[in-house]
């Protein structure tokens, strides 16, 4: 057996209530947590982000969260609203008033 073996079994055989009991928690992060997400782009679209990102000279991730925040603290009655945005609601307009 090995000492893992042993151990597992040890451990299988032990009652752990009084050290639970005895435990204490940590305290609370002094930041907030930060999560992990995962977000799916194309490869082009990925490449000018780390394009951008090295051009600031920050790690990529870094640049997307800044820009995420930069968009959650913006107010949104003044935020800017680009043309590649214009167009695409003009073609999607466009196309919902021809299959009416």
């Amino acid at each position: 057996m090995t000492k893992i073996d042993e151990l597992a079994a040890w451990a299988d055989g032990h009652d752990f209530s009084a050290e639970i009991s005895r435990a204490t928690p940590r305290s609370a992060p002094k930041e907030e947590l930060m999560i992990s997400s995962s977000i799916r782009l194309t490869k082009s679209i990925m490449d000018q982000v780390r394009a951008r990102a090295q051009a600031s000279d920050v790690p990529t991730t870094t640049l997307m969260r800044q820009w995420i925040l930069d968009r959650l603290a913006a107010d949104p009655g003044e935020s800017v609203v680009s043309v590649v945005d214009l167009q695409r609601l003009i073609a999607e307009r466009a196309h919902s008033a021809k299959a009416a």
